[in-house]
């Protein structure tokens, strides 16, 4: 990863926007984010659900790490039915978040990147 995409994340981070690193999507609805936010001048990392991103968006907003490591808005709306997010400009009625991994690949990679062998 770059210096410059570094610098955009913590610039992101320090204005108060949660950045969305994982995310569990089935059927169109999220079930759960990993998120990394700032608390303390550091970045902390979080697994929370839909219900717990709805309630607690942040005024300063989301951003979403896509795949080529940078951070791209996540606008929320309202449905027919349900709130929704999504980072691609539309208003489809189902959540969608860049095509990051699941959280449980990124469980197993921070896992991973932990191992004494």
């Amino acid at each position: 990863m770059s210096d410059k995409m570094i610098e955009k994340l913590s610039a992101v981070l320090k204005a108060g926007s949660p950045v969305i690193t994982a995310a569990d999507v089935k059927h169109g609805v999220m079930e759960q984010v990993q998120l990394y936010f700032e608390a303390d001048g550091e970045a902390v990392m979080d697994v929370i659900n839909k219900d717990d991103l709805v309630q607690n968006f942040p005024d300063e907003g989301v951003y979403v790490l896509n795949r080529n490591g940078n951070p791209v808005k996540l606008v929320m709306f309202e449905g027919e039915e349900d709130m929704y997010f999504r980072t691609d400009g539309t208003t489809e009625e189902s959540d969608e978040f860049a095509d990051v991994p699941s959280v449980a690949f990124m469980s197993a990679v921070e896992a991973l990147s932990t191992l004494k062998l």
